[in-house]
């Protein structure tokens, strides 16, 4: 048998065993009494109403917001929860900025605790910041006066009404990183956007701040706990293709972010609706008009029914099943795919880029080992350069062309987040150049005459992208999906004259699907546009993405560009 029959022999067994290996999803049925649920849109309605029209204006670090939590931490006080005002520094803007997290408590028989918890920060470009997120401290402070007078329940409540929330979950982060021990935390509830009058149904959020992933336990606690309320809304779960999105892609743009990152289960709720209404809702998505007007008692009513029925689910819960890892649910066949099994995809698919390698030339691997350190000088001469470029970034944070922040926002319409700054953007572009530049030198000066064939060139550079992928692999696996198109570069032949226009589509048709898929899939549903570069930029300076993230990222790049680019020689 043949290598090619080997590998396709050995692709097609990995896949019949992980596609006939799933399991039952976990059963979790009602238990609560859907009679004891109390929750009146119309009061929460009027709660709100309160709440945006006496503190507009509440962005992380002004007096307003100042106000605005002692106001909220008087409210649950005087409905019988115990509170506190955490107060901590961060950086936005550029500016050292006191932010305020409300932390009350209504102990339960256990210590265990169930988090509950919505933002009461606002962007800096809207006023009263009704949807986002007046519903949900609205929602919050009823429930507080609900479960108040019904004590001991089994297990201690804790409503968090968080800051800063629009700097990327900041207020939630904190709660978990200074928590004692997050063992104690069942589930967190984030309640984010549920009151508008053209909601029809409620959306389940399970994606992490840059890892983790909800389990899917909870939504199925979620959808159970609705159903036996009797609601007008369906609790809406994520398909298979988001769930392998929100796992390849974790930018969570709500507070169960951090929750879930810090391994505390937990879900965001946000209500949906019918795409005729993209554009208003799009509109008014962190924007003045993002007021009363559009509210509505019954969207808040149905909203709140199911925060209420989730909430007394989990109290009425004695164990909670265990979780852990990557999965995808198939809710028609109501089965888990998780595990070994799926990890023998990812492993056939790694395995590629390493056997690709391999069998890029037919020399002994003591041969291979020798041409690959012959090649090593020319795929060091594009990666740190690129290298160096991320570094350039956090200088002109650190001297002030590009502002700083403890997390970049990840949802806003500021403008001086949606306007590249031009000095900024030249000064990388330059840098970037004269990188490159110095790096070319240096291999052409101290490389030696060799000049490292192509065949070497190109099985170095899959090793390194095989290399990355199986660290990919441990860390988060379904971001393995942004290596598929690289697969396009296993047709890039090294080709001379007009042939090498062709080894640069297939080098493109690599990078920028990979673009492609980060743009639409993270991005697109904010509209940003081709702003999305100057973002990208933002954030890698300000730290949202790891160092170590980024410059895996760049090597992956520069074993392309290594395949395309001709090594530099004396002669």
């Amino acid at each position: 048998m043949t290598n090619k029959n080997v590998f396709i022999a050995f692709g097609l067994t990995i896949m019949i065993l992980a596609i006939s290996a799933c399991a039952p999803a976990p059963k979790v049925e009602a238990q609560y009494n859907p009679a004891d649920i109390r929750f009146s849109g119309e009061q929460t309605f009027a709660i709100e109403e309160q709440f945006v029209t006496n503190h507009p204006n509440r962005v992380s670090g002004s007096e307003e917001s100042a106000a605005a939590a002692t106001w909220l931490r008087d409210q649950f006080t005087d409905r019988g929860w115990s509170c506190e005002i955490d107060e901590w520094e961060a950086v936005l803007y550029g500016e050292t900025t006191i932010l305020r997290n409300v932390v009350c408590r209504l102990p339960g028989e256990s210590d265990e605790e169930i988090l509950v918890l919505a933002h009461h920060d606002i962007a800096p470009t809207t006023i009263q910041g009704a949807d986002n997120d007046g519903s949900g401290i609205a929602i919050l402070l009823h429930l507080a006066e609900i479960f108040a007078i019904e004590t001991p329940l089994p297990y201690t409540l804790v409503f968090l009404a968080d800051d800063a929330e629009e700097y990327g979950m900041l207020g939630s982060r904190r709660y978990v990183e200074t928590h004692p021990d997050t063992e104690k935390i069942i589930a967190g509830i984030s309640l984010d956007n549920l009151g508008r009058v053209y909601y029809e149904d409620m959306i389940t959020e399970l994606v992490g701040q840059y890892e983790g992933y909800g389990p899917i336990w909870l939504a199925l606690a979620a959808r159970e706990a609705a159903q036996a309320a009797d609601t007008e809304w369906e609790v809406i779960l994520k398909g298979p293709i988001d769930q392998v999105l929100n796992q390849a892609i974790t930018i969570s743009l709500t507070d169960q972010g951090p929750i879930n990152a810090a391994g505390v289960p937990a879900i965001g709720f946000g209500a949906g609706y019918a795409a005729e209404y993209a554009d208003i809702h799009h509109q008014c998505w962190h924007d003045p008009c993002d007021n009363m007007d559009l509210q509505s008692p019954d969207a808040l009513q149905q909203s709140g029914i199911i925060t209420e029925a989730l909430i007394r689910q989990l109290l009425a819960m004695e164990t909670f099943p265990a979780s852990s890892g990557p999965y995808l649910y198939l809710d028609g066949s109501q089965e888990v795919f998780s595990g070994l099994p799926l990890y023998l995809i990812f492993i056939g698919f790694v395995s590629i880029f390493f056997i690709g390698s391999y069998l890029i030339s037919r020399e002994s691997l003591g041969e291979k080992f020798s041409g690959w350190l012959n090649a090593l000088p020319h795929f060091l001469g594009l990666w740190l350069p690129l290298v160096a470029s991320i570094l350039l970034l956090y200088l002109l944070v650190a001297v002030g062309v590009m502002q700083k922040f403890t997390s970049y926002p990840g949802t806003t319409k500021d403008l001086s987040q949606l306007n590249p700054n031009w000095l900024a953007v030249s000064l990388f572009l330059v840098g970037l150049i004269l990188f490159f530049a110095i790096g070319r030198w240096i291999v052409k000066r101290f490389a030696g005459d060799f000049v490292p064939e192509f065949g070497y060139v190109k099985s170095l550079g899959f090793l390194i992208i095989g290399l990355i992928s199986l660290v990919i692999l441990i860390i988060d696996p379904f971001a393995l999906l942004f290596f598929i198109p690289v697969l396009f570069w296993f047709l890039i032949g090294g080709r001379s004259g007009a042939g090498r226009i062709l080894d640069v589509i297939l080098f493109l048709l690599g990078g920028l699907m990979i673009y492609a898929l980060i743009y639409f899939f993270g991005f697109l549903i904010l509209r940003y546009e081709f702003v999305f570069l100057w973002y990208f930029m933002t954030a890698i300076s300000t730290g949202m993405f790891s160092f170590v993230d980024v410059a895996a990222g760049a090597a992956v790049m520069a074993a392309g560009l290594s395949m395309i680019i001709r090594p530099p020689s004396r002669g």
